[in-house]
């Protein structure tokens, strides 16, 4: 027994140290946030922060600086609040260089991660502007909307690069993907991402790409533009009949389409339609929220079936300010007698014979059964 406790205790003593050593190991892996990657141009710049641990209310600074006659020149100057991110977390801010009347030359992006004054990291990047530049791909458009973004490229030699497609909220990439080994030959070509987060409507965002470009060697384009998210949406069919009428909505914007649609039905007085027409009714119904790309079809049904006659058909599309996106018009043209409606409030139209013949008396039906079953039970007891 006292053998079995020594060996119990041996083992603990030699377990401990090694659990000891393996925290502090991973104590040691955790340390403050960092800057691990850089870049800008004249027009705009992109900082990317990481932090093995949660952080909160870091500041960022940025400086654009160019040398002048041995010292550095300030040219303009950013602080950005990071705000919170949990631990192992890859946070990137951008901005945009608002400055004129720039010279030619190096200029040098500086970028310091501050808590509380003490600089956590700071790192540097150098570019030049107005040299002639090299690049095997150029940016000829740039075109970002509440669906996604559009960028035009053009190559000067045949090429292979990486586009990573940003969507910014303030200086948040608040969405990003990317597109690796696409190629260029000779001729320009667009390439396109539609965003996976939800806008709000009426809001401004930035929409920027960032090309990597692998030969000669590894350099970087990028390219920003500001945008208005709207809701849109579009009517992409149409039915209608004498007894209603329906219409397919088809959502073209990150903006959460929340409208509704308006059908409206005027009889045309004379066959060429000139007359005045008579207004008959409208009905407004909401459509099912939609996203980009999601579709619904929305239906209503007339008061009364139209009679006979030539009716002309309006369906607006009316978006969230009540602003009308789009219009359609179309005719109905019915051949529906008055008679053949049965009058305001008789009947569907939709009766089978058996339910409407008009040449059965009322009950006697039923009461042949009836007598029929008695007739039969009489001659049961009779023969039993």
């Amino acid at each position: 027994m006292k053998a079995v406790l020594l060996l119990l205790i041996l083992f603990l003593i030699s377990f401990l140290p090694a659990s000891v050593a393996a925290e502090n190991s991973q104590a040691g892996d955790t340390g403050p946030a960092r800057i691990t990657e850089l870049y800008s141009d004249i027009e705009s710049f992109g900082v990317t922060i990481h932090s093995t641990r949660a952080e909160e209310d870091l500041t960022l600074e940025v400086t654009l600086v160019r040398p002048e006659r041995g010292r550095e020149m300030v040219i303009a100057t950013q602080e950005i609040s990071t705000g919170s991110f949990p631990a192992n977390t890859r946070v990137m801010k951008v901005g945009l260089w608002e400055v004129g009347n720039l010279e030619r030359g190096a200029y040098t992006l500086k970028a310091k991660l501050l808590d509380q004054g003490q600089v956590l990291s700071e790192s540097e990047y150098g570019f030049a502007y107005g040299a002639r530049s090299a690049t095997r791909v150029q940016v000829n458009d740039l075109v970002p909307n509440s669906e996604g973004i559009t960028v035009v490229l053009s190559p000067t030699q045949p090429s292979l690069f990486d586009i990573e497609y940003m969507l910014i909220d303030g200086h948040d990439v608040i969405f990003r993907t990317k597109t690796e080994k696409l190629a260029l030959t000779s001729i320009p070509e667009a390439f396109s991402a539609t965003w996976g987060s939800i806008l709000e409507n009426n809001k401004e965002y930035m929409g920027r790409v960032k090309i990597q470009v692998y030969s000669p060697n590894r350099e970087f384009i990028a390219s920003t533009e500001r945008f208005t998210a709207r809701d849109d949406a579009e009517i992409t069919d149409v039915y209608e009949d004498e007894t209603g009428a329906s219409a397919t909505v088809l959502g073209r914007s990150q903006v959460p389409f929340e409208g509704s649609l308006v059908f409206s039905v005027y009889e045309l007085q004379g066959i060429s339609g000139h007359d005045s027409p008579v207004f008959i009714e409208s009905a407004r119904e909401r459509v099912p929220v939609l996203l980009n790309d999601d579709d619904e079809t929305v239906e209503v049904a007339w008061r009364e079936r139209l009679t006979e006659g030539v009716y002309r058909l309006v369906i607006e599309l009316v978006g969230n300010d009540g602003d009308i996106i789009e219009r359609r018009e179309t005719i109905i043209q019915s051949t529906l007698s008055p008679a053949s409606t049965g009058g305001a409030g008789q009947g569907t139209g939709n009766e089978t014979p058996s339910e409407d013949s008009g040449n059965d008396i009322p009950g006697f039906s039923v009461v042949f059964g009836i007598a029929g079953l008695i007739i039969g039970f009489a001659l049961f007891k009779k023969l039993h």
